[in-house]
């Protein structure tokens, strides 16, 4: 079989890139991303597999650049992957926006991702994105219609309906409640894309699965690390809970006295199934009461260990007061280990920069166990 040269886009950490990476019938082209850190990630990543000269298949550059776009011109590939910056689209974003986010730069950025496939003519391409992609509607025109608009200009099909294009993540052995949508587009070149696209959707929809991973099938087994007695300073660094020597990444955030009370308290709660904060309204009046302030939101979540996780978001990266462990005894927020697990990041992928950074990159990123699906599926329509 001839070797499938692909190209990532808006690349992040490289979850997407991934499963391709350590697949032998796909060649990486090029790797894009405009944050340094995940640039780093990447670099290192690629060394990890054993790639020769990973710096010239790795790129920190501005995929929106007009030099970045055309040199484009010149690489011809198979497929191209990649997920536009999705913060404008996601509602929370919305919300938090005063603008809605209709006046973010980022809800444009799929014209970018579309120029480079006009130039590059893949046979295939695979856009990744959040639900709230479906009813961005920045300069009241919905982002939905634009991309049908850019397609149909470029000469690629994707399908008319974009909201039958969801899935869900946990039913790919993703152990976390996870939507995404996914735009499968297809060169107009090719004979039967139509057919071809019905064949994506439908070989992706058959990988779904009943079996769900649960937050404690993916962290259980990680080490126990308990509140200390009084706080330690490691280099300047504080920490309020055990330090795993062996596995940096595995070590959690410093943690306040009053935040360590809240997480024990909460947990205890589901624990001994008392369930007095399970409601949005007793969360809000908790945060309230300790803090002073009010909320429209609830700014607490205990993971359920017998489910999958919520939402692994960027947000992470600011506090983990929606990502609280289960265990009562250990009061904390979950690290950067027990996001990338609940993520489906291999124990050996390491993400290089500061503690936020790396919360960052694991919730923006697509979760590889999800990409391995996405090539089982591309690899059918060779």
């Amino acid at each position: 079989m001839k070797k499938i040269r692909f190209i990532d886009l808006f690349s992040g950490c490289g979850g997407l890139t991934e499963a391709f990476l350590n697949n032998k019938k796909f060649i990486p082209l090029k790797i894009i991303d405009n944050d340094k850190f995940c640039y780093q990630t990447t670099i290192n990543r690629l060394k990890k597999i054993k790639f020769k000269n990973p710096e010239k298949i790795a790129h920190l550059e501005d995929i929106s650049s007009p030099k970045t776009i055309n040199s484009f011109k010149k690489i011809q590939s198979d497929i191209v992957i990649g997920g536009p910056p999705c913060q404008a689209y996601s509602v929370a974003g919305r919300i938090r926006d005063k603008h809605g986010m209709k006046k973010d730069y980022r809800n444009y950025l799929f014209e970018s991702f579309l120029k480079v496939i006009s130039y590059s003519q893949p046979n295939y391409f695979v856009m990744e994105n959040v639900p709230g992609i479906l009813s961005a509607n920045p300069g009241n025109i919905k982002v939905t219609v634009r991309i049908k608009k850019e397609t149909d200009k470029i000469k690629y099909f994707i399908p008319e309906n974009l909201s039958d294009c969801v899935f869900d993540l946990s039913k790919y052995g993703v152990p976390q409640k996870r939507k995404r949508v996914i735009i499968f587009g297809v060169n107009k070149k090719l004979k039967n894309f139509k057919e071809i696209s019905e064949k994506f959707y439908k070989t992706l929809r058959f990988f779904e699965s009943k079996k769900v991973v649960t937050v404690q099938d993916a962290i259980g087994d990680l080490e126990k690390l308990f509140p200390l007695n009084e706080i330690t300073k490691i280099k300047g660094r504080k920490f309020s809970h055990k330090v795993n020597s062996k596995k940096l990444d595995h070590t959690p955030r410093f943690h306040n006295e009053r935040d360590i009370k809240i997480f024990k308290l909460l947990a205890d709660d589901i624990e001994t199934k008392k369930f007095k904060y399970k409601t949005v309204k007793e969360l809000q009046k908790l945060y309230t009461k300790i803090v002073g302030k009010k909320s429209n939101i609830h700014k607490y979540y205990v993971l359920r260990k017998d489910e999958p996780s919520n939402l692994i978001p960027s947000h992470l990266y600011k506090d983990g007061l929606r990502h609280i462990h289960y265990d009562s005894k250990q009061a904390r927020s979950i690290t950067v280990r027990e996001a990338a697990r609940l993520q489906s990041f291999p124990d050996d992928f390491e993400f290089i920069g500061p503690m936020t950074q790396q919360y960052k990159m694991i919730g923006n990123a697509v979760p590889p166990k999800f990409s391995e699906y996405l090539l089982k599926t591309i690899l059918e329509l060779y």
